[in-house]
């Protein structure tokens, strides 16, 4: 009976050990399937609030990312009911009930709208809990390990109430202040996609 138990005894050490194999590591930058940095299409709803100076205002946003490609639907008390902000690299639209006017990106687009120099290329990073890939004078992380400050582009940043959707954990607040501007963005939905 004894010389039975060894073969048994080596046979499950050896099922063990094969479970226990590490993730392969990417190469270097090559993304994380599952990770932020990784999602490049999405689709959110939430409610934005801004000061400009002595201007500001509030609107409600959905946002549907595809990968280099977006729209951020802005509806609400913006002075002309509704309004789009359509891009793609090197062309950006901004549509509302009176006019459209294109330029080469889409925070030119936003300025127009809001008077708030708010950077829509780097808010695709914020979003998504993630630094701008740009210099970043000032990072810190929460006890998460999530980032819950940051000081990019002459914005100083809090990111509050993460919560896990489908595995990734995402702000559901971000608030921004520059200079005079400043701005709060609200996440009611969260909708990571493929």
């Amino acid at each position: 009976m004894t010389s039975l138990r060894v073969p048994l005894l080596l046979f499950a050490v050896f099922v063990s050990l094969a479970g226990c194999q590490s993730r392969p590591v990417p190469p270097a930058g090559e993304e994380v399937p599952g990770s932020a940095r990784a999602l490049a299409s999405w689709n959110l709803a939430g409610r934005l609030g801004y000061r400009a100076g002595n201007e500001g205002g509030s609107a409600s946003l959905d946002w549907q990312q595809r990968d280099s490609a977006g729209v951020i639907r802005f509806s609400g008390p913006l002075g002309f009911g509704s309004a789009a902000i359509h891009w793609q690299p090197g062309l950006a639209t901004l549509s509302t009930g009176r006019e459209t006017v294109s330029a080469g990106d889409p925070t030119s687009l936003a300025l127009q709208l809001t008077g708030l120099l708010l950077p829509v290329d780097a808010l695709q990073y914020w979003v998504r809990g993630l630094p701008a890939p740009t210099d970043t004078d000032h990072l810190a992380r929460d006890d998460n390990g999530d980032l819950s400050q940051l000081e990019q582009l002459g914005w100083q940043l809090e990111l509050t109430r993460y919560q896990d959707y489908l595995g990734l954990r995402l702000p559901g607040k971000i608030r921004a202040q520059r200079d005079d501007q400043r701005f709060t963005l609200l996440i009611r939905h969260w909708e990571p996609l493929p």
